[in-house]
C-alpha cells in the first residue's frame, strides 16, 4: 500500500500542517461533552478531547506527555478532511522536525515518540466515527532548513552562506547554512519567542495606562489592522517591538558576528508579526521573507517524500 505523507509542525505556539494551523491548545474531559458550534470531539484510550484558544505552557521537550500527540491528530483529521483523504486503513508517513538547537539531541527520542504511540496501530474516534490507521514511518528534520530548502532554494544555490532567523511563538532559532547544508556548530535556539513579547507589552500597557491587551491586541496592532486604541499606547507597543528586535539581534550576534555580510531568511509567524521592524533595523543589508507560516511543515512532507524515494 502507498504511504501517505504528512508533514507537521509541532510548533510551540500553533500546529500547523500542509493546509492547516491552530493554536497549540486542548482541554481534556474525562466523559464525553456536549458538541458546541460543529467543534472536533477526540476520543483517545477513555478521555475526550476538543482544541482550545488557550495554548498550552511552552515545553522543551514535547514528548514529556500526550499532549503532543493528541494534537498530532486534531492535525491529521484536518489535513485528511480538507485533501478529501480517508484515513482509516491506510499506511500513514509522518514528517516532523525540531529546532535545530535541539535537533541533535532530541531528534531520536521525537521519532520514537510516535513510533511508541503506534505500537500496534493508531486508533480513535473523532466526533464518534471510528478512525485507525498505521505509523509506517517517522522522519525528523531540522526545523528552518526544511522550509528555506522548499521556498527560498535559488538563494542556497546562489550564496555560499545564508542565515535563516525563525521567529515563533516560544523560541527564535537561528541556523546557519554553508554551502547548501546546515552548519552544525552554529545551532540556537532562544527561549524569547512572542509570547514574551506579548507577555511584557501587555504588562507595561497594563501598569502605565490601566488598560489589559491580550494576545490578539497585542498582534492587531504590530499587523497595522484597524484598532481603537489611543495612539499613544500603539507607539509604545511599536517602542517596545523595536527594542525587542533589537535585543534578538543582540544575542543572534553572538554566533554570528555581522549578519550584514550575508543574505538572512525570515521565517515563522513571528518574523511576520514583525516584518516593519526588521525591514527597518540597520543590522540586515538583504532580507528576504518566507510568508507562509505552514512553511516547516511543507518543507517536512517534501523532505520526507525525497527520502522515501532515495530508499
Amino acid at each position: 500500500m502507498a504511504e501517505i505523507i504528512f508533514g507537521i509542525d509541532h510548533g510551540n505556539g500553533n500546529m500547523k500542517g500542509e493546509t492547516s494551523s491552530f493554536p497549540c491548545g486542548i482541554v481534556r474531559y474525562t466523559a464525553q461533552p456536549g458538541r458546541f458550534m460543529n467543534e472536533d470531539i477526540l476520543e483517545y484510550e477513555g478521555a475526550y478531547y476538543t482544541l482550545s484558544e488557550t495554548k498550552m505552557p511552552f515545553k522543551a521537550d514535547k514528548t514529556v506527555d500526550d499532549d503532543y500527540f493528541i494534537l498530532t491528530l486534531f492535525t491529521l483529521v484536518q489535513e485528511a478532511r480538507k485533501k478529501n483523504i480517508n484515513l482509516t486503513g491506510k499506511d500513514v508517513v509522518l514528517g516532523v522536525g525540531l529546532p535545530p538547537a535541539d535537533f541533535g539531541q532530541q531528534a531520536v527520542g521525537f521519532k520514537q515518540y510516535f513510533i511508541d504511540h503506534s505500537r500496534h496501530g493508531i486508533s480513535f474516534r473523532m466526533n464518534d466515527k471510528p478512525v485507525s490507521f498505521y505509523l509506517k514511518d517517522v522522519f525528523v528534520s531540522p526545523q528552518n532548513f526544511a522550509a528555506v530548502m522548499c521556498f527560498k532554494a535559488s538563494l542556497l544555490k546562489k550564496y555560499r552562506t545564508v542565515n535563516c532567523i525563525d521567529i515563533g511563538d516560544g523560541t527564535v532559532d537561528l541556523l546557519v547554512i554553508r554551502n547548501g547544508k546546515p552548519d552544525l556548530s552554529v545551532r540556537v535556539s532562544e527561549r524569547s519567542g512572542m509570547a514574551v513579547l506579548r507577555s511584557e507589552i501587555s504588562n507595561r500597557i497594563q501598569q502605565n495606562y490601566g488598560i489589559h491587551l491580550d494576545s490578539s491586541d497585542v498582534e492587531q496592532v504590530l499587523m497595522g489592522e484597524e484598532t481603537i486604541l489611543e495612539e499613544e499606547i500603539i507607539k509604545e507597543i511599536y517602542r517596545m517591538a523595536d527594542d525587542w528586535v533589537h535585543m534578538i539581534i543582540n544575542k543572534l550576534h553572538a554566533h554570528v558576528t555581522d549578519f550584514r555580510t550575508n543574505p538572512a531568511i525570515f521565517l515563522g509567524g513571528g518574523s511576520l508579526l514583525l516584518k516593519k521592524q526588521i525591514e527597518q533595523s540597520p543590522e540586515f543589508k538583504y532580507i528576504e521573507f518566507i510568508d507562509d507560516v505552514k512553511a516547516n511543515a511543507i518543507g517536512y512532507e517534501k523532505l520526507a517524500a525525497a527520502r522515501i524515494r532515495r530508499g
